[in-house]
């Protein structure tokens, strides 16, 4: 308090400056860093929105895939059971050669046979384990076990027939005709067998109505590509092609248009438009249906019901007598691509859902 003419004066003291101006500093300071803190959460709320739409994006584009291309191929499925379902890197690891390639088939020669398998009980309604012992219809004599080998386009739709039905130690060929079909002890059975044990599948495989086109799917794993030492999972897809060129799958050949369905090649979109016939060399024309930014780090594959509806029509079971589905669930993660310039965690997101098959769009 300082007294001039008689006058008290108030003034500050230099503490009570200095005090002031911590204040002010630090209110400032702090409102700064509410301001930045918010500018972040903005860009992390914009970059984990931007993740969440890619991931949903690209996870309907699988699903629309999956609708678009027909319903279960069973003959397939039949076809994986009899080669064998042990996986690799997420999806069957033996090829099934896609029906081009069977029994008595010598890849890479003109040798092969265009013989179907026809399965018979022979001892009555008790013992009726079709698909399991079948005979080649032009060697009577001969019964041949063909659980472990690939099998012909049709190949299942033929196990729902008992060409030897009933006791008559006559293998199955009752008019002397040298063949066990068409005889008088053939029942169709329209119950047997099962395409798949299990509901869950490893790969996804989808046939057109018009039988013309196959597109399948599968859980792969490869080295990222803006990080080779970081792996990044993914679904991938290739499509076949029908094409009606015999057994031997000459494009010459005097038997062309009989209209059977019997060589399948890859799609012209995944092997460069050259002719190449699906078998074991299938490995590199699958294609990526997530871009690089994804990282599909699980999934999971449901198919049902586990008979083709039509052919087991007599099967009365609840789990059969049902319209085909599939059920996906997935994890999807940023790759290293998505994430390398963010430095926070960024949570994963879960997708399951059921997808009704149809052929109606595939006619």
């Amino acid at each position: 308090m300082v007294k001039i003419n008689n006058y008290k004066l108030s003034a500050f003291t230099l503490v009570e400056i200095m005090m002031w101006v911590l204040i002010f500093s630090l209110v400032i300071i702090w409102g700064f860093k509410a301001y930045s803190w918010v500018l972040i959460w903005k860009i992390k709320l914009i970059e984990w929105t931007d993740i969440q739409k890619e991931d949903f994006y690209f996870s309907e584009k699988f699903f629309e895939e999956i609708k678009r291309w027909g319903t279960i191929d069973y003959e397939e499925y039949f076809n994986r059971k009899v080669v064998g379902t042990s996986t690799q890197s997420g999806h069957y690891d033996t090829p099934t050669w896609f029906w081009n390639f069977w029994k008595w088939w010598n890849v890479g020669s003109t040798t092969y046979w265009n013989r179907f398998y026809y399965c018979r009980s022979g001892n009555g309604l008790a013992n009726k384990i079709i698909g399991t012992w079948c005979v080649d219809n032009n060697i009577l004599n001969s019964v041949d076990n063909q659980s472990t080998e690939p099998q012909q386009f049709w190949q299942y739709a033929l196990q729902f027939i008992d060409y030897n039905s009933n006791y008559n130690a006559d293998l199955g060929d009752e008019d002397g005709d040298w063949n066990i079909i068409w005889d008088d002890d053939d029942e169709y059975l329209w119950e047997w067998p099962e395409a798949f044990s299990s509901s869950e599948v490893k790969e996804i495989y989808l046939i057109s109505a018009d039988r013309k086109n196959r597109t399948l799917f599968r859980w792969d794993t490869f080295p990222d590509e803006a990080k080779p030492t970081e792996m990044r999972w993914t679904i991938k897809f290739l499509k076949l092609e029908w094409k009606d060129w015999w057994y031997n799958h000459s494009k010459s050949w005097t038997w062309l248009y009989d209209w059977v369905v019997d060589t399948w090649i890859i799609n012209k979109d995944f092997n460069g438009w050259t002719s190449t016939i699906a078998g074991s060399n299938t490995t590199n024309y699958w294609q990526p249906l997530f871009w690089d930014n994804i990282n599909v780090t699980d999934v999971k594959f449901f198919a049902y019901p586990n008979k083709d509806l039509e052919l087991a029509w007599k099967d009365a079971s609840a789990t059969t007598n049902i319209a085909p589905y599939i059920r996906i669930q997935m994890t999807l993660k940023p790759s290293y691509k998505a994430r390398r310039w963010i430095k926070w965690k960024i949570p994963e997101i879960k997708i399951n859902t059921t997808i009704s098959l149809t052929d109606i769009y595939s006619r």
